[in-house]
């Protein structure tokens, strides 16, 4: 993968932000790499990395309005 890319992940339960940052720069082998913010381990959801030059442009997505859901499982005992 070439730098200078915006990445849309759908960031695992259980995994804090800085693991999945971790795995896709293993993955893609990009020598520098940022999120745009930080989702709590125990939440799923998007979470916007950054490659190369685009690091830059990190701040312009954590000053975007967010948006949160709560979704409630039933016990099925």
């Amino acid at each position: 993968m070439q730098e200078n890319q915006i990445i849309l992940i759908n960031k695992p339960y259980g995994w804090t932000s800085f693991q999945a940052l971790k795995k896709v720069k293993y993955l893609l082998k990009v020598a520098k790499i940022g999120h745009a913010g930080t989702l709590d381990p125990l939440a799923t959801g998007l979470l916007i990395l950054c490659t190369g030059k685009k690091t830059k442009e990190i701040p312009l997505y954590q000053a975007q309005e967010k948006e949160y859901s709560l979704h409630r499982f039933r016990n099925s005992f």
